[in-house]
């Protein structure tokens, strides 16, 4: 049985939702709810049937506090915590180290690495946890209350946690805004965006099989050079459109050939 039967939640955003959800259904109790915002604070609030903290600064009643804020609120809303709790403050961020929580507080990690939205169900059997804390009695807690959730769980320092927040971003937000731009320049073809979902279903399940590397198509890697100077003139010049074309053309290029592109 986790050491962490209670869970109060700082923050109202979609990891409060979401991760309050899912620790509920799995008979985890919800001590208690906090946000900046009052009524925000309410609505989850009721959703988890719990209480909301009125006073940042009171004692909080759990086993866990998780501080589910922006990156640069963690600091500023740990130094606000009692320093009588007696609860372990784990914050849920990729990019932020342990240290940054307010050192007169038990400080730990517990960062689920998915892409949150307030309503789409999570598969949190396949979430990878990243765990860090100062003793091992605080680790293996948080260890345990991660195995009601998922299958992965990782131990991860500070550093290691930041170099998997930055692989993130390519992998996610930068691909995220490659398709955003695809879809662009579909609509202004006056083409429906759902032609390409086969192609990015495939892409993304090679890249499940083999290293990404391996999978590279398309004119750079080919070395195609008509098909790129095709595409450079359908694009014009001086947008964004052709400053990312380039770039990635000549990246992907570079890694498939001797010569310069």
């Amino acid at each position: 049985m986790s050491q962490f039967k209670s869970v109060a939640l700082i923050g109202t955003g979609r990891v409060a939702h979401q991760l309050g959800a899912a620790l509920k259904e799995n008979n985890v109790g919800i001590a208690s709810v906090f946000g900046r915002n009052a009524k925000e604070a309410e609505v989850l609030a009721a959703k988890l049937n719990t209480q909301v903290i009125a006073d940042l600064s009171s004692v909080i009643h759990a086993d866990l506090i998780l501080l589910t804020v922006s990156d640069d609120a963690v600091a500023e809303v740990s130094a606000q915590l009692n320093p009588n709790n007696s609860g372990l403050v784990a914050h849920t961020s990729g990019a932020v180290p342990l240290q940054a929580i307010d050192e007169k507080n038990r400080r730990a990690v517990f960062y689920p690495l998915q892409s949150f939205s307030m309503d789409k169900q999570i598969v949190w059997e396949n979430v990878p946890f990243c765990l860090e804390a100062e003793s091992d009695k605080d680790l293996n807690g948080l260890g345990q209350l991660a195995e009601r959730l998922s299958e992965r769980i990782f131990i991860l320092s500070s550093e290691q946690r930041k170099s998997l927040h930055l692989a993130a971003v390519f992998a996610n937000n930068f691909a995220n805004l490659m398709f955003e731009l695809s879809e662009e320049l579909l609509e202004k073809a006056e083409i429906d965006r759902s032609i390409l979902h086969p192609l990015i279903l495939e892409t993304a399940n090679k890249i499940l099989m083999q290293p990404a590397g391996i999978s590279q198509t398309g004119p750079a890697a080919r070395g195609d050079r008509k098909t790129i100077a095709t595409h450079r003139e359908l694009l014009g010049n001086d947008n964004s459109y052709r400053v990312i074309y380039d770039l990635l053309t000549n990246e992907i290029y570079d890694r498939a050939h001797e010569q310069k592109l």
